[in-house]
């Protein structure tokens, strides 16, 4: 499909486009460049809410941007990606589900191979920094939420612990905790088809003698 003219941003993911949302999109630039550059040989999805989400290092091979109706980008589509399944080693979400949920989580499981991972950028709702996304409609949820709705999804997040980055808290005493970071990363993965082991058959006695 024809990539699509349109720079209108959904609510409330508009809050990405100003200073505050900028320093949280600066601060995941250098790990997604990171992410994709490892997987250059592969397929990659990046799916991510445009004001200057954009990572010049590197490109994914299918980067969209949310859109009021969906996406944009080098393609026009809802929340239905129209990919195909099974198609892509790596999907990184940058915050895109704050605004949207499960349906979408169940795509991307969708389109990733088996074997491919998940990573999802998401704002942490315990930092200090929540204060300034606050009545913006943002819907924020806890990584143990999050997580849910990855295994809801078909995702596997055991392997993978979340991790905190972004700007942090401050005191007089110093940073504060690591999980005070406005950002949340998780990973998931996918995991390939259960191998089922056949038992083998005792073997028969033909007759003759008897091994000892």
């Amino acid at each position: 499909m024809p990539a699509a003219a349109s720079n209108r941003q959904p609510e409330p993911l508009a809050w990405f486009g100003t200073a505050d949302g900028q320093r949280v999109l600066a601060a995941e630039r250098a790990y997604i460049a990171q992410i994709l550059a490892a997987r250059a040989a592969a397929p990659t999805l990046w799916l991510h809410p445009g004001a200057g989400a954009g990572v010049s290092v590197v490109a994914a091979d299918v980067a969209l941007r949310a859109s009021a109706s969906g996406f944009d980008g080098p393609l026009r589509c809802g929340p239905a990606l129209p990919l195909a399944s099974d198609s892509f080693s790596a999907v990184v979400l940058q915050h895109v589900p704050e605004n949207g949920g499960r349906a979408l989580l169940a795509e991307c499981a969708r389109v990733l191979e088996p074997g491919g991972r998940l990573w999802l950028f998401a704002l942490n709702p315990v930092s200090p920094y929540r204060l300034r996304w606050r009545r913006t409609g943002l819907s924020i949820r806890g990584p143990g939420r999050w997580r849910r709705h990855l295994q809801d999804a078909g995702l596997d997040c055991s392997e993978h612990p979340p991790q905190w980055l972004g700007p942090a808290w401050r005191s007089a005493a110093g940073r504060g905790p690591e999980m005070m970071r406005a950002i949340c990363l998780l990973q998931a993965s996918k995991r390939g088809p259960d191998l089922t082991l056949i038992p083998a058959r005792p073997a028969r006695w033909q007759g003759g003698a008897v091994p000892a």
